[in-house]
């Protein structure tokens, strides 16, 4: 009779050792983390910049400034609350130095969160191929012991079995090690797409509202 995917998973996972939960706990945290990133950079970072940019100095150049306040925060993304202490300096009638200061102290509360937790599957990549390597190193110690107690015809036997099943807490340990490197430079160069993108809306309104100050000035010295 032949066994299914999972009865074949089961007896995989239960042949590896005590260090497969461990690595299952490793795992686990690692997929909280992936989905995270993923809805953070996909869903939550999605963003057409150039549009933002654009509706935001449709809404200033109409002096709908409450407006454009809410547009910016129509998401919480870094470039959105970024562009909504530009707007909420401007609304105060501060210079573009003090505007760009404004935008530089958001930065620090928000950028961060563009990397926040990324490194860890880079991490839990290292530890699940560590702790493969432990899990079989501690697997054949236990059966290296054993084997003075066992008729000599049975060693070779027990020793290919013991190394087999030894052998299981490395292969999971790399099945959990590769996915999470995977992801990280999926991640990464996701992240960095996003740092690109922002810094270009940033740059683009921040030029905007200089251009939009100096004008302002220029109508009032006539």
């Amino acid at each position: 009779m032949h066994k299914s995917v999972m009865q074949i998973l089961a007896d995989f996972f239960n042949h590896g050792g005590p260090f497969m939960w461990v690595i299952l706990i490793v795992f686990a945290v690692a997929c909280a983390v992936a989905l995270e990133r993923l809805i953070f950079y996909f869903v939550m970072c999605r963003n057409d910049t150039a549009r933002l940019v654009a509706d935001l100095a449709r809404a200033l150049n109409e002096d709908r400034i409450d407006e454009a306040h809410r547009i910016a925060l129509r998401k919480k993304a870094p470039v959105n609350m970024l562009l909504a202490a530009a707007i909420d300096c401007f609304k105060a009638g501060m210079p573009l130095p003090d505007i760009q200061e404004g935008v530089d102290e958001a930065a620090i509360k928000e950028l961060p969160r563009m990397t926040q937790r990324l490194n860890y599957l880079s991490l839990f990549a290292n530890i699940g191929t560590l702790l493969g390597l432990l899990g079989t190193i501690a697997g054949l110690q236990q059966m290296f012991s054993s084997l003075a107690a066992v008729e000599a015809e049975k060693k070779a036997a027990m020793l290919a079995s013991g190394i087999s099943q030894a052998m299981n807490a490395t292969a999971f340990g790399l099945i959990v090690a590769i996915p999470c490197m995977v992801l990280y430079t999926a991640f990464f160069n996701k992240q960095a797409h996003l740092m690109r993108d922002l810094d270009e809306a940033v740059v683009r309104f921040m030029n905007y509202l200089r251009k939009k100050l100096a004008s302002s000035h220029a109508g009032e010295n006539r």
